[in-house]
C-alpha cells in the first residue's frame, strides 16, 4: 500500500470551490486508504503573484487541519529537510526522500501530513 498519493487539482482549470469539492474528496480517499501523505500539485497561476486555487486551497489546509482532519501541511516553499512538519511526513512517507520538490521551493507544490 502505498504511503504518497499525488494529485493533480489544476487539472482542467477549475473554478475554486470545485477543486475544494476534489481536495475534500482526495483526503477522505487517503483517510480510508491509510495514505500517509497527499501531495497536492495546485498550481502557482498564470499571472505569476499566486493563483487563486493556489491561495484558496491553502486556507482549506488551516481549517482541515483545525478540524482535525489532517496532522498538518507543508506549503512547496518549505518543504524541506529543515521544516518540522516536512521531516514527520517524510518519516510518513519515506519516499518523499526522493520526491522531485523536495529543496526547490516550488509554489505550485503543497503536501497534506494525512496520518
Amino acid at each position: 500500500m502505498p504511503l504518497l498519493r499525488e494529485v493533480t487539482i489544476k487539472e482542467g482549470l477549475p473554478t475554486l470551490e470545485e477543486a475544494k469539492r476534489r481536495l475534500m474528496l482526495e483526503v477522505r480517499r487517503c483517510h480510508g486508504e491509510g495514505v500517509s501523505v497527499l501531495k497536492i500539485i495546485h498550481g502557482y497561476g498564470s499571472g505569476g503573484t499566486g493563483g487563486i486555487l493556489r491561495t484558496g486551497l491553502r486556507k482549506v489546509f488551516n481549517e482541515y487541519q483545525r478540524d482535525g482532519d489532517i496532522l498538518g501541511y507543508a506549503t512547496g516553499e518549505e518543504f524541506s529537510i529543515f521544516h518540522p512538519v516536512s521531516l514527520e511526513m517524510i518519516d510518513a512517507a519515506p519516499e518523499l526522500r526522493f520526491d522531485r520538490d523536495l529543496e526547490i521551493s516550488n509554489p505550485g507544490v503543497s503536501f497534506l501530513w494525512i496520518q
